[in-house]
């Protein structure tokens, strides 16, 4: 069961998020080019998460890799992206936890991708 979950994770929230921030119509000089960055790590993130599928621990990290990543290029915008992206990456770290410790639970579940979708909306927000 616990290989089911970081494969339900990697391939289902990563899209979900690759969605959302795929969405985003960039405006505004201080965020162009940080807005397209942060697409291109999530779209990095969707394609080499498949390596870690079935290493919870490894796919967890990368989770907060992303986090820190997208909060990075964040701070190079104004301060709805940077906002925005405090809270995807918050949301990601969160998820990053989630997986990890799916591993060694002895009931593992699904994890909320709730926090993700909505900081996901939030950043396309901060983009348009």
């Amino acid at each position: 069961m616990s290989r089911v979950i970081p494969r339900l994770v990697g391939a289902a929230i990563a899209v979900a998020a690759l969605s959302s921030t795929l969405a985003c119509g960039i405006v505004g000089a201080d965020n162009t080019e940080a807005c397209e960055n942060i697409k291109k790590e999530v779209q990095n993130f969707t394609t080499q998460s498949v390596q870690n599928i079935d290493d919870p621990k490894a796919l967890g990290q990368s989770y907060h890799d992303l986090a820190d990543k997208i909060r990075s290029e964040g701070e190079k915008g104004d301060g709805d992206l940077q906002d925005a992206t405090r809270d995807l990456g918050a949301a990601y770290d969160k998820l990053g936890d989630t997986v990890t410790n799916a591993s060694t639970a002895s009931n593992p579940t699904v994890p909320d991708s709730s926090e993700v979708t909505a900081a996901g909306v939030k950043f396309k927000n901060a983009c348009d």
